[in-house]
């Protein structure tokens, strides 16, 4: 089943270490882990949570997720984890909001040191993430979507977070113009739930380049892969302008 994963690195030498360190949050026995559930006693909620042994290229990982918003001090702590938390969430990213935000401020306090979303590719310092997922819409889908390009296209990947396609745009466009109109195209989306078919077109603004529709699978990734948006992808084609 597609989840939602999100890896948290930090220096807990090993699982007993991690464990005392999430019994002893205070309030004093309200969180435990065993057996591979991170649980919150009181509300009587849990999340599943592997814990792994460090990764080598982590710091590089993070250097390239975090798109250049990773401050050096923190990429040189990230050097020196020692264990990774891989905690997992249902791909449903508005209705678990609140959840997220608990466990991430959980792991943070126990000595988390950053956010990666596996899911997507994307990685934030706890000061961004806990902004981002606190905030307005456009912030939620700043928290977990990314924009990357190949050969043919610029598109979208973390979509999936909310339940809806990603979004590829023509590789021939520039990247600051192809960015603004994938992100204009998935925020209304999110936010207006519109019911779309192919061959619709769309626009920025009535005077702006139109571009139509067609749904097609992201062939981009394997079926297994945490970044496979099993609800597709719109792709956007430039429509001629009449003579």
């Amino acid at each position: 089943m597609a989840e939602m994963i999100l890896c948290i690195p930090g220096r807990w030498k090993d699982t007993t270490e991690f464990v005392r360190q999430v019994v002893s949050l205070d309030p004093n026995g309200r969180y435990m882990f065993a057996g591979g559930i991170l649980a919150d006693l009181q509300k009587k909620d849990h999340v599943p949570l592997d814990f792994c042994a460090a990764d080598a290229n982590l710091r590089r990982a993070f250097e390239i997720a975090g798109q250049r918003k990773i401050p050096e001090e923190l990429l040189v702590e990230l050097e020196q984890h020692s264990a990774i938390a891989y905690l997992r969430f249902a791909l449903d990213l508005p209705r678990e909001r609140e959840r997220i935000l608990e466990y991430s401020s959980l792991m943070r306090r126990i000595g988390g040191l950053a956010v990666k979303v596996e899911s997507a590719g994307i990685a934030h310092t706890w000061e961004r993430w806990s902004l981002l997922l606190s905030g307005t819409p456009f912030d939620l889908y700043s928290a977990v979507v990314v924009l990357v390009r190949d050969a043919k296209y610029h598109h979208s990947c973390g979509m999936h977070h909310f339940g809806l396609p990603e979004c590829a745009a023509p590789r021939s466009m520039s990247a600051p113009d192809a960015a603004d109109l994938i992100n204009r195209f998935n925020y209304w989306r999110i936010v207006e739930r519109p019911v779309l078919s192919d061959g619709h077109t769309f626009s920025v603004a009535p005077s702006t380049p139109h571009f139509r529709m067609t749904l097609e699978p992201d062939s981009r990734h394997e079926v297994d892969d945490p970044f496979h948006n099993a609800h597709g992808v719109w792709c956007l084609r430039s429509v001629p302008t009449a003579v």
